[in-house]
């Protein structure tokens, strides 16, 4: 009966160990994938900005909105400029963290406009976006 108590004991104690091993093998890979969508988020924002940077210069202003780049041929209407943490290609103008792209229209400035606090991230993705410029300033915390 003794050997049965300790069996016992060290099945819970090993499904204790495996289930833990499992979590925080899953944040591992979680925060793999989220740092992989975070730089083809930057990917895409450095590309579009270079995108408003040569509308500038063949201008000679900002960009009021996304129709005038499709129409200036800037990109396709069929294939628009989307971001994959939310699989959004909506533009705004002003940060709500919904998905796609703020666009200011005054500075011809892109940024991210996904929510990114709930996300798992490593501490190199946490430092980049506290000072770089994928988010709009303040509203990663």
């Amino acid at each position: 009966m003794k050997e049965l108590s300790k069996i016992l004991i060290l099945f819970v104690a090993a499904f204790s160990a495996g289930f833990a091993f499992e979590g925080s093998l899953a944040i591992t890979f979680r925060k793999a994938r989220t740092a992989v969508f975070l730089a083809e988020a930057n990917g895409e924002v450095k590309g579009l900005r270079i995108k408003v940077a040569q509308f500038r210069s063949r201008k000679g202003r900002f960009p009021r909105d996304v129709p005038e780049m499709v129409a200036a041929g800037f990109w396709s209407p069929v294939q628009p400029p989307t971001e994959r943490l939310r699989g959004s290609a909506d533009w705004v103008g002003a940060y709500d963290g919904e998905g796609g792209f703020v666009y200011l229209t005054a500075t011809g400035q892109i940024y991210l406009n996904t929510d990114l606090t709930r996300e798992k991230l490593r501490t190199a993705d946490i430092r980049m976006l506290e000072t770089g410029d994928l988010v709009p300033p303040g509203t990663f915390f």
